[in-house]
């Protein structure tokens, strides 16, 4: 009996529900296919975020993406200061156990955003998770 007891509290505490779900990552890898002449459409950028199933995340969900931006203070010279800034969001395309793959999402206005080295997601931006699915309203 104490064997059970013992085998079934190690099951619930293994168990990937139990697991703590991430809810922030960022992106590890940015990929775009080559295009083969001049006159071929540029293929789309691939992001590899560090999350994936193991963290609850589900193809179709969306990811908003963030920098973290220094800003000096050349008034007083005083400490630097850190801005935080939404540049886009991302849409999971495939999910696997420890990453995703996510694409851009269409929309983004580039001249809202403050003076940045680039203006395309980079390595080392950090991805948020939104409230789940985005999912689309039944009409009746």
């Amino acid at each position: 009996m104490k064997n059970l007891i013992l085998s079934l509290s190690l099951l619930v505490l293994i168990s990937p529900s139990s697991m703590a779900v991430r809810e922030s990552g960022a992106i590890i890898q940015v990929q775009r296919k080559i295009r083969m002449s001049d006159a071929d459409p540029l293929p789309p950028k691939e992001y590899f975020v560090d999350l994936g199933s193991r963290d609850g995340v589900q193809a179709g969900e969306q990811l908003e993406v963030y920098r973290t931006i220094p800003v000096v203070n050349g008034h007083s010279g005083g400490p630097w200061h850190v801005l935080r800034v939404k540049i886009g969001d991302l849409r999971i395309d495939y999910v696997g156990e420890t990453s995703s793959l996510a694409r851009e999402v269409e929309g983004r206005d580039i001249a809202s955003l403050p003076p940045l080295e680039t203006s395309s997601f980079m390595l080392g931006d950090e991805v948020s998770r939104k409230t789940g699915l985005q999912t689309e309203s039944a009409n009746p």
